[in-house]
C-alpha cells in the first residue's frame, strides 16, 4: 500500500509508546502463536503426520501434504477480515485498513483458486475456530487428508 496515511515512523501507538512502524515490524508473517504454531503444536497431538511448512507454492500454505496435495491456510481473523464477532474493527485510518484487508481477501480468493485449478485440495482456517473449536479444526483436516488419499 503506497499512499498510508500518516507517519509511521513518528506516531506512537497505545502498546508500549511503540511506533506505528515499530509495532507493525513485530507482527510475525509465520510462526505465529495463535495460528500456525498452535496448530502444528495440534497436528502433532493428534498423530496426524506427512505435513511440511514453508513449501514453495502460491500463497506460501501454511501446511502442505505434498504427497496427497492439500494445502491448509490458517489466517488470522484481522488480517483477512474474519466477521467473527471479535470487534476488531480498526478505529484509526479505517479507509486504509479496510482497502489492506479487502487486498488480502482478493489474494487469498485467487491463491486458492490457483492452487486448486492446480490440483490441490485447500482447507481455509480461521484463528478463532481454531482456538474455540480446535478438535472440528483438527477433524476437518483429517476428513480433507482422507478425502484426498
Amino acid at each position: 500500500m503506497s499512499h498510508w496515511p500518516g507517519n509511521a515512523k513518528d506516531q506512537r501507538t497505545t502498546f508500549g509508546g511503540l511506533s506505528r512502524a515499530q509495532l507493525m515490524s513485530r507482527v510475525r508473517s509465520r510462526g505465529n502463536n495463535t495460528t500456525e504454531l498452535r496448530l502444528a503444536s495440534l497436528l502433532r497431538h493428534s498423530g496426524l503426520s506427512g505435513w511440511r511448512r514453508h513449501q514453495p507454492l502460491p500463497g506460501r500454505p501454511d501446511f502442505v501434504w505434498p504427497k496427497l496435495r492439500v494445502a491448509v491456510f490458517v489466517d488470522g481473523c484481522f488480517w483477512h477480515g474474519h466477521n467473527c464477532g471479535k470487534n476488531i474493527s480498526p478505529k484509526t485510518n479505517a479507509a486504509a485498513w479496510q482497502t489492506k484487508i479487502s487486498g488480502n481477501k482478493a489474494r487469498d480468493r485467487r491463491v486458492t483458486r490457483l492452487l486448486r485449478d492446480r490440483g490441490w485440495l485447500v482447507l481455509r482456517i480461521w484463528e478463532c475456530r481454531l482456538s474455540r473449536q480446535h478438535t472440528r479444526c483438527i477433524r476437518r483436516i483429517e476428513l480433507a487428508l482422507d478425502h484426498a488419499g
